[in-house]
C-alpha cells in the first residue's frame, strides 16, 4: 500500500494536500441527537490532527437528530477546511450512517469511532501501525484490556452481551469475540467497497462487515483498547438484543444464497 507522504501544513495546506492527493487518514464519527457531547468531541480531534500533522478529513455524519446536532456539524465544517458534513435528513441507523461516511470517504486509511469519544484517540495511532504493517482491518478489543468499563455494567447487560457474542460465534463462526466494539479502523482501498457491500443498517452492521471481511480472507487484527463509559448513550444490548440477532440470522442466509458480492481485486 502506499500512503500519502506525511506533511507539516497549515489547516489551509492540508486541504489542498487534500485535495490534490488524497488524505492519509479519513475519521468518520455518526452522531444522533449528540448536541451535548460532539462540540467537545470535535474540539479533541481537530486538537489531536494538529499534533498529528496529517493531511486528514474529519467526516461528521448527522443521522437525522432531532436536536441541533446537525447546526453544530455544519458549523465546526464551516470553521475547519478539513471537516466534512454528511447530514442524513431521517434517522437511517448507525451502520448506514457510517457506510455514508465511508463512501464520502477519500482516504488512504479509515478509522470510525462514537461520538461520546469513549476510546483514546491515541488508538488512531495504534491502529495505523497495523495497517502499515499489512492488516486491512484492525478491531479494538475491549476483552484484551486491562481495564475494561463493561465490567461495571448491569447483570442484564452483561447477560444480554455474552448471550449475543456465543450466538454470533454459533451461527457466523468470526472467531472474533468482541464484534461490537465502536473503534474499527480499515486500509481505504478496503473500507469503500466492504462497507458498500453491507446491508444491515442498525447495530448489527459491525458483525455484518466483519462477516465479509471474512469471506473475503482479509486480514484482521485486534488491538486492546479501553473502553470510557460516558453515559447518556442512545445503545440499549438488552432492548435491540432481538433485532442483532434477526440480522445475524439474516447475515447467514445471504452468506448461504451468495448474496454478498466477491471481493474485489487489488494491488498489495
Amino acid at each position: 500500500m502506499s500512503l500519502v507522504r506525511r506533511r507539516r501544513t497549515t489547516h489551509a495546506g492540508l486541504e489542498g494536500a487534500c485535495l490534490a492527493e488524497g488524505p492519509e487518514l479519513s475519521i468518520i464519527i455518526p452522531a444522533f441527537n449528540e448536541e451535548q457531547r460532539l462540540p467537545a468531541t470535535i474540539a479533541a480531534v481537530r486538537a489531536w490532527l494538529d499534533r498529528a500533522a496529517l493531511a486528514a478529513e474529519l467526516i461528521l455524519v448527522d443521522d437525522g437528530s432531532a436536536d441541533a446536532t446537525g447546526e453544530i456539524v455544519a458549523a465546526a465544517a464551516a470553521a475547519d477546511p478539513r471537516l466534512v458534513p454528511v447530514i442524513n435528513p431521517v434517522n437511517v441507523g448507525k451502520g448506514h450512517a457510517i457506510v455514508t461516511g465511508v463512501a464520502r470517504s477519500r482516504g488512504a486509511q479509515v478509522v470510525f469511532f462514537d461520538a461520546d469519544l469513549s476510546y483514546d484517540l491515541a488508538y488512531i495511532d495504534d491502529a495505523r501501525r497495523h495497517l502499515g504493517d499489512g492488516a486491512d482491518v484492525v478491531v479494538g478489543a475491549r476483552d484484551l484490556a486491562t481495564s475494561d468499563s463493561r465490567r461495571d455494567y448491569g447483570l442484564s447487560r452483561r447477560l444480554a452481551s455474552g448471550a449475543f457474542n456465543r450466538y454470533v460465534d454459533l451461527m457466523l463462526g468470526l472467531g472474533v469475540p468482541d464484534t461490537q466494539c465502536g473503534f474499527k479502523a480499515f486500509r481505504g482501498d478496503v473500507a469503500r467497497p466492504l462497507f458498500a457491500a453491507l446491508t444491515v443498517g442498525g447495530f448489527g452492521f459491525d458483525v455484518e462487515l466483519l462477516f465479509v471481511a471474512r469471506r473475503w480472507g482479509l486480514r484482521i487484527d485486534r488491538i486492546p483498547v479501553a473502553m470510557t463509559a460516558r453515559g447518556g448513550s442512545s445503545v440499549s444490548v438488552v432492548r435491540h438484543s432481538l433485532g442483532m440477532a434477526r440480522d445475524v440470522w439474516s447475515i447467514r442466509r445471504r452468506g448461504e444464497r451468495g448474496r454478498y458480492p466477491d471481493p474485489p481485486t487489488r494491488d498489495r
